[in-house]
Order: C-alpha cells, then structure tokens, then sequence
C-alpha cells in the first residue's frame, strides 16, 4: 500500500519516544522501589504504564515492517489493541483495593482507562486499514499521544511523589 511509506517518519518518532519514554519508567521506579513494593496497587500501575509505552512502541514495530500489505497490518494493530487491552484488564483485576490511605495515592497514578482508550484507538484503526481505507492509520496519532501524555504523568508521579505520599 503506497500510504503506508508516508507514515515511516511517524514510527521512527513514535518508536524513538516509547523507547525513551519506558527507560525514564523503569529509572522512575527504581528510584522509589522501596515504596512501590510495598503497594501492591502502585505494583499494577507501574506495569499499566508501562503497556502504555509499550502500545506505541508496537505501533512503530508494525508500522516499520517492510512490504507489508494494508489488511495484514490493520490485522496486527487489532491483534496488538487487543492483547494490551486484555493485559490492562487482567492487570486491573490483581489490583488489591486500597486502603482508606492508600487510595489517594493510587488515585493519582492510575491511567487504566487511558490505557483502554489506546487500545481502542488501535483496534478502530486497524479495522478501518484492514478494510482497506488507509485513513485508519489516522488514529494512531491519538493513541499515541494518549498514550505518551498519560504515561509521562505516571512516571513523572513515581519519579516525585507528592510529599505527604513519602
């Protein structure tokens, strides 16, 4: 599909980013290590975020897949939506419920539902590309910058919890 060569730029930046993006992930969750182990939930949060770098990382992947047809990788960004979307529910059930203290905190750094609009915004573009309609490949800049943006908040709050939450 001729469309698909325009889109190379914007998988080499989105896969550059998420790269990036889940090394300052695991530089802001040894930081406090200590205390992210100790909260089964922050444990969750920490690996909801990192599906969220990782989404748009395996966007990039099969965006840069040479001589690929439309249908086949419109089938992988369904396939890829779906397996983050299943990996952040099942990451949302073993979730403990939080302590009266704790849900402040848990609160703060829970992106769970922006984690599912992602994977949503890849599997409705991947259908409409599978279809044949390149103009799917569109809703890979939402999903990506979702992604980014929510993701970024998360690691940012590892990084510097507010203070009350030491």
């Amino acid at each position: 599909m001729a469309g698909l060569v325009d889109w190379e730029s914007f998988g080499v930046m989105t896969g550059g980013a998420s790269g990036a993006l889940t090394g300052l992930l695991f530089v802001a969750v040894s930081l406090n290590a200590d205390r992210i182990a100790r909260h089964p939930g922050l444990r969750a949060i920490a690996a909801q975020t990192l599906v969220l770098f990782m989404a748009p990382l395996a966007m990039a992947t099969l965006l840069l897949t040479p001589r690929q047809p439309g249908w086949a990788l419109g089938t992988e960004l369904m396939t890829a939506g779906l397996c983050g979307g299943l990996g952040l529910l099942v990451i949302g059930r073993r979730k403990r419920g939080p302590g009266p203290a704790d849900a402040r905190l848990a609160g703060l750094f829970d992106r769970r539902d922006t984690g599912i609009v992602v994977m949503v915004l890849m599997v409705v573009g991947g259908a409409v590309l599978a279809s044949g309609t390149p103009e799917g490949l569109y809703a890979l800049l939402p999903a990506s910058l979702v992604a980014f943006v929510s993701g970024v908040l998360s690691a940012w709050n590892f990084l510097l919890p507010p203070p009350a939450m030491l």
